[in-house]
């Protein structure tokens, strides 16, 4: 990149998006400490460099993390090229959007050093009122049906509908509030623009382009990894006042976005089902945790309302079912096992850029991987063992 490049704010949020993963803290305090220019050096440079006491330790006088976080952001940093990802985004018709700029989002703000460095927007990001409402992928037709004629209710009301453009309630809430004149809905991505995902809903992100706007945080050619799924669920939590929790099992990533809405003191509530059914299992233990029963479109109205006086109920920290397979394994092994191709090889170079951890987190992981059996030898270094999941 030419320093010419560098000067300009939105190729150095772009440089960021690029390098970093959504949510790593250390950006955001870097970027702040130093300024922008300062800060992608530090990035770029051959081995990291001493920083500012009072950046490099915390309060108690430990150091905080500075040499790993260099060790994940490098690899990424050298072959960074925030130019051409720009110009792969506005070659898609959209358009990058910076913190403190008109049409950013004010509650992203309140993520503090979690918020995106930049939003990568197709459409048109709605100046008002949101509510999020998000829910199972697996979804019954009772679950499908209310949250489809929630969102009519409630983007006939002019509030934008928020969710995360997959299978089942995020579909069904984003189809309701098109199926109204002028109604808007935002669809915040998990990767990137280029290749939407689910590939099966193209048709219906190509609509909410055009009636309203699809968003990620990511570069256009970063695919949806599956840890960037929970990374996404601060994002649309911070978008909207509420967080409508449709249908969802004790599983389901959607206790996960309304756990984040409550830490942002968002209002939280959830849509109750069939006691027997565990489509609605998560649902249930919300309520039970003191978030707001919703019955429909004018109890969602209510909670945002600036004359409500419901106060904001707390959500349970994560879902309560344990995980087996691996979805069990520890959180970095699980990454890398993540970052691997689900039918080739890959080298050690590839999936530290892919994971976007340390050269020496990925060996430990891989080592860990290889003697549980679910990583073999491959002549490119890694792969997935035959039959592991």
């Amino acid at each position: 990149m030419e320093q010419a490049e560098l000067s300009d704010p939105r190729v150095r949020s772009a440089f960021w998006c690029a390098v970093v993963e959504p949510g790593d803290m250390h950006a955001h305090a870097l970027r702040h400490a130093l300024g922008d220019q300062e800060a992608l050096d530090w990035a770029l440079a051959p081995a990291p460099g001493p920083l500012p006491p009072r950046v490099a330790r915390d309060e108690r006088g430990r150091p905080r993390g500075w040499v790993e976080a260099w060790q994940r952001w490098h690899p990424r940093a050298v072959v960074a090229d925030p130019v051409r990802d720009i110009a792969e985004l506005e070659s898609l018709g959209g358009h990058l959007v910076l913190p403190g700029e008109p049409g950013w989002p004010v509650g992203l703000e309140d993520l503090g050093a979690e918020a995106p460095h930049a939003l990568w927007v197709l459409g048109r990001l709605a100046p008002g009122v949101a509510v999020s409402l998000v829910g199972a992928r697996a979804a019954t037709s009772y679950g499908t049906r209310v949250a489809a004629d929630m969102a009519l209710e409630v983007a006939e009301a002019g509030v934008d509908i928020v969710s995360g453009g997959a299978f089942g309630i995020d579909a069904a809430a984003h189809r309701g509030a098109l199926a109204t004149p002028g109604g808007h809905t935002t669809a915040v991505m998990a990767g990137g623009l280029a290749n939407p995902y689910p590939a099966a809903h193209r048709d219906l992100l190509t609509e909410i382009a055009h009636r309203g706007a699809v968003v990620s945080e990511v570069p256009p050619s970063w695919r949806p990894a599956k840890w960037r799924f929970l990374g996404r669920n601060r994002v649309i939590a911070a978008l909207s006042g509420a967080t409508v929790v449709v249908e969802a099992s004790l599983r389901s990533g959607a206790l996960s976005t309304a756990r984040r809405a409550g830490d942002l003191a968002r209002h939280v509530g959830a849509v109750p089902g069939p006691l027997t059914s565990d489509a609605s299992s998560g649902c249930h233990l919300l309520i039970r945790e003191q978030a707001t029963l919703v019955r429909g479109g004018a109890d969602v109205l209510e909670m945002v309302s600036a004359l409500g006086t419901l106060t904001t109920g707390s959500a349970p920290g994560a879902p309560v079912v344990t995980d087996t397979g691996t979805d069990a394994l520890p959180p970095a092994q699980r990454r890398v096992w993540e970052a691997l191709p689900r039918r080739a090889g890959t080298t050690l170079e590839r999936l530290v850029r892919a994971s976007g951890m340390a050269e020496k987190e990925v060996l430990g992981a891989v080592a860990r991987l290889e003697l549980e059996g679910l990583v073999v030898a491959h002549p490119s270094g890694w792969a997935r063992a035959p039959g592991a999941r």
